[in-house]
């Protein structure tokens, strides 16, 4: 009896398996084609560009910025600042 339930479970899920992957197949391929119907629309191909351009512009600002927090972070782990002084305010020797 077992053996059957088992047996059965198996078709059954077999059978589920391989219309549920061609369902799953179909809807899949349709949204992959939308995807690239919206990914190669000049509009957001040109937006895209627009973005790519925006980084470009920024990113020198943000590499100063983000050297000047990670001096800042050294400072206050090492316990020193860049000029010469402790945080304290008094001179280093």
């Amino acid at each position: 009896m077992a053996a059957r339930l088992i047996f059965g479970l198996g078709v059954g899920l077999a059978a589920g398996y391989v219309l549920g992957t061609k369902a799953g197949r179909a809807k899949y391929t349709e949204l992959k084609a939308r995807a690239s119907d919206v990914w190669h629309d000049p509009h957001v191909q040109k937006a895209v560009s627009d973005a790519g351009d925006l980084v470009r512009e920024a990113a020198p600002v943000v590499q100063e910025k983000i050297v000047d927090v990670a001096k800042a972070a050294k400072d206050k782990v090492t316990g020193s600042s860049s000029d010469g002084t402790s945080p304290t305010g008094s001179s280093a020797s």
